[in-house]
């Protein structure tokens, strides 16, 4: 019995899928890494070399929010970034480089409703008057127009919030069985 099930295992590792590995143009040595069980696809690189990707997806992680760039003197929209580090899992199934395989930290755009909806106006306030520094925190967001890109020899990751996943809807159900004491 062993020994016909042997080869049919080098089936199933033959079948698995594998990693897509796109080269970036004009670089020879990087490449862009978009693992099997990815949620989103590519779509190709744009002429500034920026991979643009369909889909939408669950992210999962931790957050900052506040001022980014320019935090001196009076803080303009230009200056907040909604950064967010999605959970390890996550991580190893979204895209990323080859060669420039770093942490991923992605900047969030279209933030705004989101910021509206998990901080008060209060914390709000205060960041734009540089009273506290960011907000932080773990949430869990739906976003799409996911991108990657290669900048001052480092690797940038981005996409734009759709919104915040639904509460999930409770119905009744029915127990049948012994479920011993209770």
């Amino acid at each position: 019995m062993r020994a016909a099930i042997l080869p049919l295992a080098w089936l199933l590792i033959g079948a698995a899928p594998v990693d897509r590995v796109i080269p970036l143009p004009g670089d020879q040595d990087e490449a862009l890494v978009v693992p099997a069980g990815s949620p989103v696809q590519f779509r190709g690189f744009d002429k500034h070399g920026v991979a643009h990707f369909s889909g939408r997806f669950v992210l999962t992680g931790s957050f900052a929010y506040g001022c980014r760039i320019d935090c001196e003197g009076p803080a303009k929209d230009a200056f907040f970034r909604f950064d967010f580090v999605p959970d390890p899992a996550l991580a190893a199934r979204l895209p990323h480089w080859k060669v420039r395989d770093h942490d991923i930290r992605i900047n969030v755009s279209r933030y705004s409703p989101l910021v509206r909806q998990i901080a008060t106006r209060r914390q709000q306030a205060d960041i734009k008057a540089q009273r506290i520094p960011d907000i932080q925190g773990r949430i869990t967001i739906m976003v799409d127009q996911f991108e990657t890109a290669i900048e001052c020899d480092s690797a940038s990751f981005s996409a734009r919030f759709v919104a915040l996943p639904e509460a999930p809807r409770l119905a009744g159900v029915e127990h049948n069985g012994n479920y011993g004491c209770g």
